[in-house]
Formats: structure tokens, C-alpha cells, sequence
């Protein structure tokens, strides 16, 4: 169990970390991810889901009994990343690069959240 709760606050790291730099340095996180941002308001956005995001994996983390149910929603939402980054690669709208990473950590919350609304 340690190794999840470990593996769960390094991931809720990174995503505070993307959705800080999407929501604040826009530009460096063009650099960062060797991506361009075309939409302002759109990145503006997606920082601020991703600190959400993040958020609540720290609450999940932290081992906070109330959230189990919050934990659901949580899944369908990253679910739901994965299915559309998914989409759009077999689609060819976007790049692995481009959509490969966030993909992977979606997925990666994804199981954590489960595993974690069993455990607790």
C-alpha cells in the first residue's frame, strides 16, 4: 500500500505542476512540452481542471474517509481523458507527443483512484 500511496503523490505532483504552468507560464509549458497552445482561454482551462485534478488525488492521498464517493467521479473523468486522448490519436488529430503523456497519467490515475476507493 505504501508503494501506491508514493506512486499516487508523485503523479498528484507532476499534474499540480502541469496545471501550474498551464494556468500560469503558458509559454513554458509550450517548451516544456514541445507543444504548441493556440488557445489561451482553452489552456487557461485545462491548468485549472488539472489542479483540480490534482487537488483531489491529494485528498484521496491524505486518506480522507469522506471522499470515497468523490473518488467515482474522479475515475469516469480520467476514464474519459483516456478514451478521448485515445480517440484523437487513432484519428490522427493529435501526436503521441502531444497526447501520449497526458494519456498515460490519466490511465495511471485511472487504476490508482480504484485501487484506492478499495483499500480504504
Amino acid at each position: 500500500m505504501k508503494a501506491l500511496r508514493n506512486t499516487l503523490l508523485v503523479f498528484t505532483i507532476y499534474t499540480a505542476i502541469v496545471g501550474i504552468l498551464f494556468l500560469f507560464a503558458p509559454r513554458v509549458a509550450e517548451s516544456a512540452f514541445q507543444t504548441r497552445l493556440p488557445d489561451a482561454a482553452l489552456t487557461m482551462l485545462y491548468g485549472q481542471v488539472a489542479l483540480v485534478i490534482a487537488f483531489a488525488a491529494w485528498l484521496i492521498w491524505s486518506d480522507t474517509a469522506a471522499l470515497h464517493k468523490m473518488v467515482w467521479a474522479l475515475v469516469f473523468a480520467e476514464a474519459g481523458h483516456v478514451v478521448i486522448f485515445t480517440w484523437q490519436l487513432m484519428n490522427g488529430v493529435s501526436t503521441f507527443a502531444q497526447v501520449g503523456p497526458p494519456m498515460i497519467i490519466a490511465a495511471i490515475f485511472t487504476v490508482l483512484f480504484v485501487v484506492f476507493n478499495r483499500k480504504g
